[in-house]
This record gives structure tokens, C-alpha cells and sequence, in this order.
């Protein structure tokens, strides 16, 4: 009680508050900081744990223009791909040949005009596609024919052509509900099939049509060529493997820009993580040594005190743990403050996230940004010990 009443007034106790907010700031700071690399590592091991995948073309220059040079695929190079140790599984575009699709829309009433349109399809294997609907079959003799829509073609209808053209907007589920014509013409004859859409994707920018269905027609209306391939798309366990990129540029392949965004939006959050952990742990030192300063000012104020406590019999260790007690509460409302601050920044990190990049994440805090946080807490409990400890026991010694 002697020592709780000596120490209770000793100090300046607006330089223990600034001192505590500031010591709260940066350790907000780098707990967000240890937070970002926890969610950014997690998003990354769990696309690691699925394919990704990236679509493959030639590029096109004047000798593709003049005839010179072909942008098709060859057996060989498809093979060669195939091979490399980046890539779990490749599979060519097939599209079809010699024959022309007309797709006419009309709703029948309403805002909506008849819309008609030049189109080709395109099919793949089942397992490379990133929508599975339990329509997506044909059988020979079938007049309505599934199709996926990449949601590209529904964002350009619905942001560019229906605006231009003062027509309503269309959902997926409106979409869904229509029934298309398909007018197929090719040299071996005519024929009539109604599309339905049954999914969109956003992996693959094409109209899609099940295989079977793609071959019937080549075969049928078309020249019946399905070994021509422009386009490939190739399955890897990691797609910011650097092999992938100097392996594309040594053959002169294309591919959109995806690959080049995620590494980038990566680099973002690992710059981010360095540079709120660069000034959290600043703000946190500089707030632990005006912390230190305030503990050594209090012992200077009261070294009378401290030596009258001496010959009273108090061993300086008891009064080094006295003093250290003010600390403590101060940096328990530190991390206790610090805590709730990053349990409401991580909800709305977690939600912005979702409903902006459509990246899922726990909207709880890692369980490893309170450990860190409170090794951190408990290195300055020790520092502050350490200064206490050596300026009692000089006056003991004195």
C-alpha cells in the first residue's frame, strides 16, 4: 500500500496518455499489417490447392496478315506444352468449320427488339469449364442446344448496347428463360436449332456448345475439319510460377492479362504489409521510449522517496515491481484497445473484399495477429522492466 501511494502521483500523466495512444496507433498499424499477410497467404494457398487456368493464342503480326505464317496450334506444340512441368493438363479450343450461325432473339413483346447476330461456337472438355449445369448435354436428333455465355457478352449488352440502343436491361435469369434460333448454313446444307442458355462463365470468353454437338455440325454442315486449333488452355497448380511467363515469351504466346494482375495485386499487398510494419513498428518504438523516459523521470522525481523505502527495509526488486505496475494497465488498454480496432477493420476488410473483388475471407481475426500483437505488448512490459530494474537498483547501490 506504502508503494501503490508514493508512485500514484509521481510522473506526468499526459506524457503516459500520448504516450499510450501513440503506442495503440502503431500497434493497430501492425497488427492490420500481420492481418493482410495472413489473409493474402490463405487466398493464395487456397487457389493453390485448384488448377488455374490460362488461355493460350499466337500472336498475330503482318506474316499472319500476308498468309506467310499460321496462328494455329500444331500436334507438336500441343505436345511440347503438354510436357512441361507447369502444366497439369492442356486442351485445344475446337471450333466449328465451314458453316455460318445466325442467332435471332426476339422476346415477342415488351421493350426488347429483335436482336440478330453472326456467331461461332467453340467447345472443350467438361473438366476445364468453371460452370457444370445438368443441361449441359446433346444428343443426336435434339433440336434445343445448351449453351454457356461468357458474362462478358451479357456485360456488353447491358452496359454498352442496350444504353446505346434504349433498351432494357437483362438479368441471367431473363437470359436463361429465352429460347434463341440458330440458323446453321454451311455447303452441305441448312439447318434450324433452338439455343437455350444454361450458364455463364468467366473463365473462358466464347460461346460454348457441348463437344458432340460441335462435331455433329462440322461433320454435317461443315468441312468437317476439327484438328484446326487457334486457341489452347492450359491447367497449372500455379499460375505466378515465373516458367509460365519466360516459356509464353520464348514462343510467342499470348494471354490475357490476369496473370499479370493477380502477381501485381500480390506485390500490392506484400508492399502494403512492409510499409504498415515499417511505420507501426516506428510509432510503437517511439511510444515505448517516451514510455521508458516517463519511467525515468518518475524515479528522479521520487528518489528521496525510493530511499527512504531503501531504509525502511524494502528491497528494490519489490520497488522495481511497484513501479512496473503502472505500465502494465497502460499497456493492457493498449492491446485491449488495439484488438477491438482490428476486429472492426478486419470485418470491413473482409466484407469490401467480397462485395469488390468477390475474394472470400474469414471475417474473424487470425488467431496469429493477437499472438503477435501481444509479443509485441509483452517485449515492452520486459524493456520497461529492464530500464526500471537499472535505475532502482543505482539508487540502491548509491
Amino acid at each position: 500500500m506504502m508503494l501503490k501511494t508514493v508512485f500514484s502521483k509521481s510522473g506526468d500523466r499526459k506524457t503516459l496518455v500520448f504516450a499510450g495512444i501513440g503506442a495503440t496507433i502503431g500497434l493497430v498499424l501492425l497488427m492490420i499489417a500481420v492481418q493482410i499477410y495472413v489473409d493474402v497467404y490463405s487466398i493464395v494457398q487456397d487457389k493453390n490447392k485448384q488448377n488455374d487456368y490460362i488461355v493460350l493464342k499466337k500472336g498475330i503480326s503482318t506474316l499472319n496478315t500476308l498468309g506467310l505464317k499460321s496462328s494455329k496450334f500444331t500436334p507438336d506444340e500441343l505436345d511440347e506444352l503438354s510436357k512441361q512441368d507447369f502444366v497439369s493438363k492442356v486442351a485445344p479450343f475446337k471450333s466449328g468449320n465451314g458453316f455460318e450461325v445466325l442467332v435471332i432473339l426476339s422476346f415477342g413483346s415488351g421493350n426488347f427488339p429483335p436482336f440478330s447476330t453472326l456467331a461461332f461456337f467453340e467447345s472443350l472438355p467438361d473438366d476445364f469449364l468453371d460452370v457444370q449445369p445438368k443441361e449441359w448435354k446433346w444428343q443426336e436428333g435434339n433440336k434445343e442446344v445448351p449453351i454457356i455465355l461468357p458474362n462478358t457478352f451479357l456485360d456488353a449488352y447491358n452496359y454498352g448496347i442496350a444504353p446505346s440502343m434504349g433498351a432494357p436491361q437483362a438479368s441471367k435469369d431473363l437470359i436463361k428463360s429465352v429460347r434463341f434460333q440458330l440458323k446453321i448454313s454451311g455447303d452441305k446444307g441448312n439447318a434450324l436449332y433452338f439455343g437455350k442458355v444454361v450458364g455463364f462463365s468467366d473463365r473462358v470468353n466464347s460461346i460454348l456448345v457441348p463437344d458432340n454437338f460441335l462435331c455433329y455440325l462440322n461433320k454435317n454442315y461443315g468441312n468437317g475439319d476439327t484438328e484446326q486449333f487457334s486457341r489452347i488452355i492450359i491447367a497449372t497448380t500455379n499460375k505466378q510460377n515465373p516458367k509460365i511467363k519466360t516459356y509464353l515469351k520464348s514462343h510467342n504466346y499470348e494471354t490475357n492479362n490476369e496473370l499479370i494482375k493477380e502477381n501485381m495485386m500480390q506485390q500490392i499487398a506484400l508492399g502494403l504489409f512492409s510499409s504498415l510494419s515499417f511505420i507501426g513498428i516506428v510509432i510503437v518504438f517511439l511510444s515505448v521510449l517516451n514510455l521508458l523516459l516517463y519511467a525515468q523521470v518518475s524515479i528522479a522525481k521520487n528518489k528521496i522517496q525510493i530511499k527512504i523505502l531503501f531504509l525502511l527495509g524494502y528491497k528494490w526488486q519489490a520497488i522495481a515491481k511497484a513501479l512496473l505496475r503502472q505500465f502494465v494497465w497502460v499497456y493492457g488498454v493498449v492491446f485491449l484497445i488495439a484488438s477491438i480496432l482490428l476486429i472492426v477493420l478486419k470485418w470491413f476488410w473482409s466484407v469490401w473484399l467480397q462485395n469488390i473483388m468477390s475474394i472470400h475471407v474469414s471475417v474473424f481475426a487470425s488467431i496469429i495477429t493477437f499472438v503477435v500483437g501481444l509479443a509485441f505488448i509483452l517485449l515492452f512490459l520486459f524493456l520497461n522492466y529492464n530500464n526500471i530494474k537499472v535505475q532502482v537498483k543505482n539508487l540502491f547501490e548509491a
